[in-house]
């Protein structure tokens, strides 16, 4: 009984750093929501392709919290994933850790500070956060095209880990002008 205890807890312990579930085909709640630097943002009008959804705190912002570091991932994924239509939005969830919502002006300060070309999206309430189930930050959900959602990811994750996945869910290619598919 204690072998199968120290297994168990190995296994939670050896997930915490970056756990990964795969969710094919589980459907995903709609949401809309503004853009920190102006317009909107509809889930629903990018099922097209596949959608990387990643909830992150941006404020207060220091260089060695997990969702700082996530960007870089995050941002070298969306230009290396761009041309199969893979599309990143990052969604503000700074109130799940601080319980307080940022004002728009520190959320547009972080969305230049962090030099985004992914948009910046407001959850204030946390409704979407909540929604899907996301009670930790970074957390990380791939959408295959139609809007299903095909991996989750909790905790700082890996861009070959997060490659993977896209790989997966954007037909092994990469999208980029001469790249040949792995």
């Amino acid at each position: 009984m204690k072998m199968r205890w120290l297994a168990v807890t190995l296994a939670a312990l050896l997930c915490m750093g970056s756990c990964h579930r795969d969710q094919s085909g589980t459907a995903v709640p709609d949401f809309t929501l503004p853009q920190v630097r102006g317009g909107v943002f509809h889930l629903r009008a990018e099922h097209a392709g596949a959608v990387l959804v990643a909830f992150l705190q941006t404020v207060p912002d220091t260089a060695d919290t997990p969702s700082r570091q996530q960007v870089g991932f995050l941002l070298s994924m969306n230009h290396q994933y761009s041309g199969c239509g893979l599309k990143i939005v990052i969604v503000d969830s700074s109130a799940l850790v601080t319980r307080q919502a940022p004002t728009r002006d520190a959320l547009i300060n972080a969305s230049y500070d962090w030099q985004l070309d992914i948009p910046l999206l407001e959850d204030h309430d946390n409704r979407v956060a909540a929604n899907w189930g996301v009670t930790k930050v970074p957390t990380l959900v791939l959408l295959a095209s139609g809007g299903s959602e095909a991996q989750r990811w909790q905790g700082l994750t890996g861009p070959a880990m997060l490659a993977r996945g896209i790989a997966k869910v954007c037909g092994g290619a990469s999208g980029r002008v001469g790249a040949p598919a792995p």
